[in-house]
């Protein structure tokens, strides 16, 4: 295992020098013609929008059709009073580049998109003038972590907590080993969650606003229960790098995602 570590440590660092976030796009790695994060073409790709924009649900943040305001799905939480935090803000869609981006960064060690990612999120969050106290991430259980090397959402939130300059704790304890949410839906994510996560301090959450961050946001199985533990709390608001977005492409048939 430490080992395996080490040559994983060895990567990193050469993919530090090989995509210095400065220099190259941070989807595909090619050389950028001006300042910013993205290269042209991946800037310019119509059906591969990289910017979570138009009308968005105004809790989820998913992109809604023009003449509503709040998902479905939102609008059956909130009728069955089980959702438990105020808002999401993803600043990117997760779909192509920006997906494999993040995979990169979740699965391959590609720790150097932390810095960019969490800059996102930090331009998306200004823009609300929101009031924090804290933050704090989705937890990853010790397994999974000793297979990856790190929490990618904590190091979100390190980031994070430096450039808003609000301190970063951690509030949860993913204590149970669930299988991956990645082909469930809502519901059998949520019972897949179910009494999977703790809270380490009630007592310090308590009339705070409280910002979880996580590196995808899909259903909001995972924030809404991470939410829920935290009845204490004054607002709970939720961020990511990217939304996996329910509809598409309005200029066309609206497609589910």
């Amino acid at each position: 295992m430490k080992i395996k570590q080490a040559l994983k440590n060895i990567w990193n660092k050469i993919l530090d020098i090989i995509f210095p976030e400065d220099f190259k796009c941070i989807l595909c790695g090619k050389e950028l013609s001006a300042d910013g994060y993205f290269c042209d073409d991946c800037l310019n790709q119509k059906y591969n929008m990289i910017f979570n924009l138009g009308n968005r649900c105004e809790i989820c943040d998913t992109q809604i059709l023009p003449e509503n305001k709040i998902c479905d799905n939102c609008k059956e939480r909130k009728s069955h009073h089980n959702l438990y935090f105020e808002k999401c803000f993803c600043p990117l869609n997760y779909q192509g580049n920006v997906r494999r981006a993040i995979l990169k960064f979740k699965e391959d060690n590609a720790k150097y998109l932390v810095k960019p990612f969490a800059e996102l999120i930090f331009n998306r969050l200004k823009a609300e003038n929101l009031k924090l106290d804290i933050i704090t991430f989705v937890p990853s259980h010790k397994k999974t972590v000793r297979r990856r090397g790190y929490n990618q959402a904590k190091l979100l939130a390190e980031q994070l907590s430096i450039l808003l300059n609000i301190p970063c704790i951690e509030l949860l304890e993913k204590n149970v080993y669930t299988k991956r949410q990645k082909k469930l839906d809502y519901n059998k994510r949520q019972e897949n969650l179910k009494d999977s996560m703790r809270l380490l301090d009630k007592d310090i959450i308590k009339g705070k606003n409280i910002l979880i961050v996580d590196d995808v946001i899909t259903t909001c199985a995972t924030i809404n229960t991470c939410a829920s533990l935290m009845p204490k709390a004054k607002n709970i608001y939720a961020t990511a790098v990217a939304r996996r977005n329910l509809f598409v492409d309005y200029t066309q048939k609206t497609k589910k995602y």
